[in-house]
């Protein structure tokens, strides 16, 4: 007579490949908990506008003086071309395509431009990263 009751053995290999299932489904559920180092030395901005092949950054605010000599008829925005082959990282750090840029409007980014002065990557960035990100020593910011 055979009881129902199943081996130590087949009990442990169980469990492994239950633990082994679950392991496999939380590391492929969330690769956005991956550690995301962002580059130094981008420029940061916030973007205006973007449609493949242009991004619009919002230029900072030019002291009182330079507001007043061009009796404010400064120009609010700067436009840079984007490169055929760009990279965009959203804030959990996944690729995305060029037609997605017109929902990066209004978010802080990085940018860094490749060889042909064209924009080869943007690194959208979460408040938490655009806070830190401002105070190191080489960020650059668009031109007042």
């Amino acid at each position: 007579m055979t009881s129902a009751v199943p081996s130590r053995a087949s009990l442990q290999r169980w469990m492994l490949q239950l633990l082994g299932a679950v392991a496999l489904m939380l590391g492929l559920s969330s690769p956005a908990l991956a550690d995301r180092v962002i580059p130094s030395g981008m420029m940061v901005g916030f973007v205006d506008s973007a449609v493949y092949p242009v991004i619009t950054l919002k230029r900072p605010k030019p002291s009182l003086l330079r507001q007043v000599i061009t009796i404010g008829l400064y120009e609010k925005t700067i436009s840079y071309p984007l490169s055929v082959s760009i990279r965009i990282r959203d804030e959990t750090n996944r690729f995305m395509v060029y037609g997605m840029l017109p929902k990066i409007a209004g978010k802080f980014v990085g940018i860094k431009m490749g060889l042909d002065s064209r924009i080869s990557q943007i690194w959208v960035m979460t408040e938490a990263e655009a806070t830190e990100y401002v105070t190191r020593p080489d960020t650059l910011f668009p031109p007042s």
